[in-house]
C-alpha cells in the first residue's frame, strides 16, 4: 500500500513543496554564479598584457558577481525557501494526523475532523501570507481532500496501521538516515577542498617569496575558492544537519520498535500524535531558520 505525494497530499502541500524546491534551486544557483564570476574576474585582473580588454572583462565579471550575490538577497529567495518548506512540512504533519485520527482530529465524526483540518490549513495560509501569495498554481485544481485521503479515512484499523508504517515511519527512517549520511559525506568533501585550496594558496605564496620575479601566481584565485568552500559549508550547514538528522533517525528507529505494541484505534491515535511530534522536528527547524 504505497502512495506517492501527488495522490496523497492536498494541493496546498504540493504547491508549497514545489515552491520550496524552486526557491532553493534559485538561491543556490545564484551563489554558484556569483562565485564563478568572482573567480573569472580575479583571473582577468592578474594579467600582464597591455590594453584594456582584460580589465574591462574583469570589471564586467566583478559586477556580475555582485549582481548574482545581491539579487537573491533583494528577492529574498532564502527566506522564501525556508518559509515554503516550513509550510509544506506543517501541512504534511497535519495530514497524517487527520488520516490516523490523531489529535486534534480524534473526533468520532469524520466530517468534523475534515472541517477542523481545512480550518487548520486556512490558518497555515494566513500565518504564511507572503509565501502563500507566491505559491505555484499548477495544483490549484486538485482537491483539498484527495480521493486517497478519503480512502485511508475509511480503512480498517489493521490497514491504517500497516499503511502508516509503510508510508510514514519507514519513509522517515530511510530519509533521515540517508540525509544524515549525505551531509556527513559532503562535510568531509568540502573540508578537504578547503584545505587543498588553502594549501595551494600558501604554496604559491612561498613560490613568490622564493622567486619575486614570477609574474602570474594564482594566489588570489585559490584564496577565493577556499573562502567559497567555507561559505558553502556554512550556508548548507552540513555538520548541523548531519547531527540533527542522525538524532531524528534514531528517534524514528525507537518509534518503529514500539509500533508493534499498537493494538487498537485509540492507541494508534495517541501513538501517531507522539510520532508526529518527533517528525515535526524538521519543520520546526525550517521555521526557526526562516525566523532567523
Amino acid at each position: 500500500m504505497k502512495f506517492n505525494k501527488e495522490e496523497l497530499f492536498p494541493a496546498i502541500y504540493l504547491s508549497a513543496d514545489a515552491a520550496s524546491n524552486v526557491y532553493q534551486n534559485s538561491f543556490l544557483m545564484y551563489y554558484k554564479l556569483s562565485t564563478a564570476s568572482l573567480v573569472i574576474a580575479v583571473m582577468a585582473s592578474l594579467d600582464n598584457f597591455e590594453g584594456r580588454a582584460l580589465p574591462i572583462i574583469s570589471a564586467i565579471f566583478f559586477l556580475a558577481s555582485l549582481g548574482c550575490y545581491a539579487y537573491p538577497k533583494f528577492m529574498r529567495f532564502q527566506e522564501s525557501w525556508y518559509m515554503a518548506r516550513a509550510l509544506a512540512e506543517s501541512i504534511k504533519t497535519a495530514t497524517w494526523r487527520l488520516l490516523m485520527s490523531a489529535e486534534p482530529f480524534n473526533s468520532q465524526d469524520k466530517d468534523s475532523n475534515i472541517k477542523t483540518y481545512t480550518d487548520l490549513l486556512s490558518e497555515f495560509l494566513t500565518a504564511n501570507k507572503r509565501i502563500a501569495s507566491n505559491l505555484e498554481s499548477n495544483y490549484s485544481t486538485n482537491s483539498v481532500i484527495t480521493e486517497k485521503m478519503h480512502e485511508i479515512l475509511n480503512m480498517t484499523f489493521e490497514d491504517k496501521k500497516k499503511m502508516y508504517q509503510e508510508n510514514r515511519i519507514n519513509n522517515q527512517k530511510f530519509w533521515y538516515s540517508f540525509k544524515s549520511g549525505q551531509n556527513r559525506k559532503y562535510s568531509k568533501i568540502f573540508l578537504w577542498l578547503t584545505i587543498i585550496f588553502y594549501c595551494a594558496s600558501i604554496l604559491f605564496l612561498l613560490f613568490r617569496i622564493a622567486e619575486p620575479k614570477l609574474s602570474f601566481l594564482p594566489i588570489d584565485i585559490f584564496a577565493i575558492l577556499a573562502s567559497s568552500m567555507i561559505g558553502w559549508s556554512e550556508m548548507k550547514k552540513f555538520d548541523e544537519l548531519a547531527s540533527a538528522y542522525g538524532l531524528t533517525a534514531h528517534e524514528v528507529g525507537i518509534i518503529d520498535s514500539r509500533y508493534k505494541s499498537v493494538n487498537d484505534p485509540q492507541h494508534l491515535s495517541k501513538f501517531v500524535a507522539d510520532s508526529e511530534n518527533a517528525f515535526s522536528r524538521e519543520h520546526t527547524q525550517w521555521a526557526a531558520r526562516r525566523d532567523h
